[in-house]
């Protein structure tokens, strides 16, 4: 990780390269906005929000101006194979007026003309205000780009993390940020990967809760996080306190948490000693992806952090529940378990970051006046590193890097398909990835939530060699009695109704086997390998329905390989005409006072088997 180390210069944030605000060129403008439009005119036009036709290669989109006199968008695009999800070009999106006038299209004229234009959209302000947070994040990153010299194949699955800035694919609130001053985006944001100091608090053991996995002591794994000057320094602030030691809990929390909503929040906590503020410790940590999932900078083989933050990015809350948390070790020992006694995970040769601490304020411990304002705001989850799991040789890209277009407009992975060839190197990325999830679902009857920040793929100079699976403290899905292993089954935390009302699809245990299928095929299929297909197509002339086609071989494969789940496969039919996925667009719009869903025709379909289940 040594060349982060040097992106990121001396530990100290007032010496960084970056200030919160430069003035962009107007090409770089140019280029953010309109892809800042395309995103939201594809979500618009795939959830089938606004009114459009689509015609030699153009989608026309129809609204109204400030005058009520009819525009159309003309944005060139099409419907692609892999789910009939929409891409639009290169070329700008055209605003045509009523007098046949033509002029390149503005965020703000969308916004007014066809998101104002929405009928019964109650969330429409906040879905705009999102919007605007997204362009000038994106813009305000863009900066970092020269950071990074090298073909980005060469880099550190460390250095990745912060190199894939490009955000949701598909989400058009893709760098909102909700909360985040520019400063604290400059400070905290994945982009310029800045040092981050965690706040340790002390809290009482009367209001906290923890848990930890099997394999650790968990007092013991929390001093490994912390150098000695940091515990020794710890423990004076408790002495001078005067108070017991053995009666809190140290938990640490992110320090734009601390600042924007703790001290605020917990202001009687922390008056009545409940909560004691230990002090910000010595080791430099770095956004991931994911902004609240953290990295030990001088020590990636260190265990990653995940925090909870009180903010909103892609139209989703990042607080981290109490039940969540607790849960995370409980999950992971249970799946690691499972892939321990299985013959066929061993073979598959999968792994899994197991999240061992879990710490957090129980809400249902505090006074009911600010309990539903405390609820998920203090919560970390540390998580084994995948150097932990990396054999000789080896190196790792998360998955959403493989569509990943450079600036040069080459894929990331071109050394690579040019190395191996491109149809070989496909199948062995279909097959290594694919068949760890297949095992989950025919296996053991579990869905996983396994999308593209999820997967990190394995690679020996470019070649796919295998994958880790990670982020399952929410992340699993499974009917009780359909487990294969149900006696191995661990007693959970509920859900409490809190979180059940803010998150319809926040769910764990269901009676809905389609519900339990589509968690794993919408994941893996519609957001991680969709993207690649596109992608693949798009830049290489990959061939999509050849893309899907393998897929459909690898599936087939492990079902020819593995008979004795046959029943699971009618069970978990991947080869149903449709799946089904929630609009995340449409719930942004129009809230959660009903369910927001979409049925997607599934690609696998055109290449299934006639099989005895098939109507099934």
């Amino acid at each position: 990780m040594g060349n982060l180390q040097t992106l990121l210069g001396k530990d100290d944030f007032t010496l960084s390269p970056y200030v919160a605000w430069q003035q962009p060129d107007a090409k770089t403008v140019h280029r953010v906005e309109q892809r800042v439009i395309k995103q939201l005119l594809q979500a618009l036009i795939f959830e089938n929000i606004v009114s459009s036709d689509h015609k030699d290669g153009v989608f026309t989109i129809y609204a109204y101006d400030h005058e009520q006199r009819p525009v159309e968008y003309h944005a060139f695009g099409q419907y692609y194979l892999s789910f009939g999800l929409v891409r639009l070009d290169q070329q700008d999106v055209i605003r045509q007026n009523d007098a046949g006038q033509q002029s390149r299209a503005s965020l703000n004229l969308v916004l007014d003309e066809l998101v104002h234009g929405i009928e019964h959209a109650e969330k429409r302000d906040d879905f705009i205000y999102e919007m605007k947070r997204t362009f000038i994040h994106d813009l305000q990153s863009q900066i970092c780009q020269r950071a990074y010299s090298l073909p980005a194949s060469q880099y550190s699955y460390e250095e990745l993390e912060t190199y894939l800035m490009e955000g949701h694919p598909y989400h058009p609130c893709y760098k909102s940020r909700v909360g985040f001053s520019l400063q604290d985006n400059l400070r905290y944001g994945v982009e310029f990967a800045q040092p981050i100091h965690l706040v340790w608090l002390a809290v009482h053991r009367s209001i906290s809760t923890v848990n930890s996995s099997i394999d650790i002591q968990a007092d013991d794994y929390l001093n490994h996080q912390l150098s000695q000057q940091d515990h020794l320094r710890f423990s004076h602030v408790l002495n001078e306190h005067k108070v017991n030691q053995h009666d809190y809990v140290w938990i640490p929390v992110h320090p734009w948490q601390w600042e924007n909503t703790l001290v605020r929040v917990f202001f009687e906590e922390i008056s009545s000693q409940q909560i004691i503020y230990l002090g910000r410790d010595d080791q430099s940590y770095v956004a991931q992806q994911s902004l609240r999932t953290l990295t030990n900078l001088k020590h990636p083989e260190k265990p990653y952090i995940k925090l909870s933050m009180s903010m909103i990015n892609t139209s989703s809350s990042r607080i981290l529940a109490t039940h969540t948390a607790m849960n995370g070790p409980l999950i992971t020992d249970w799946l690691q378990r499972l892939i321990n006694t299985s013959e066929i995970a061993q073979v598959l040769d999968f792994a899994i970051l197991r999240e061992v601490h879990a710490s957090a304020v129980d809400f249902t411990k505090l006074p009911s006046s600010h309990a539903k304002q405390a609820y998920g705001t203090i919560g970390s989850l540390w998580r084994e590193s995948v150097h932990q799991y990396l054999k000789p040789q080896e190196q790792a890209i998360p998955l959403n890097g493989i569509g990943h277009v450079q600036s040069d407009n080459s894929l990331l992975i071109q050394p690579w398909l040019n190395e191996y060839g491109a149809e070989a190197w496909v199948e062995q990325l279909l097959k290594v990835v694919i068949q760890p999830i297949l095992f989950l679902l025919y296996g053991e009857g579990i869905g996983s939530e396994s999308h593209g920040q999820n997967i990190i793929l394995v690679h020996r100079n470019g070649w796919p060699t295998r994958i880790i699976l990670k982020d399952f403290h929410d992340g699993v899905r499974f009917s009780p009695e359909h487990l294969t292993h149900p006696e191995q089954l661990p007693q959970l935390h509920q859900l409490p109704a809190e979180h059940a009302k803010a998150n319809r699809m926040s769910f764990i245990l269901t009676n809905d086997l389609n519900a339990v299928r589509d968690m794993s095929c919408v994941c893996l299929f519609f957001v991680a390998l969709s993207d690649i297909a596109i992608g693949l197509q798009q830049n290489i002339d990959f061939d999509e329905a050849l893309f899907w086609k393998k897929t459909a071989g690898v599936i087939y494969d492990f079902q020819d390989t593995y008979p004795e789940y046959s029943q699971r496969f009618a069970k978990f039919n991947v080869f149903a005409a449709e799946y089904c996925v929630e609009s995340l667009t449409k719930r942004r719009l129009f809230g959660d006072s009903q369910a927001q869903f979409k049925q997607i025709a599934n690609p696998l379909y055109p290449f299934r088997r006639v099989e005895s289940w098939e109507n099934v």
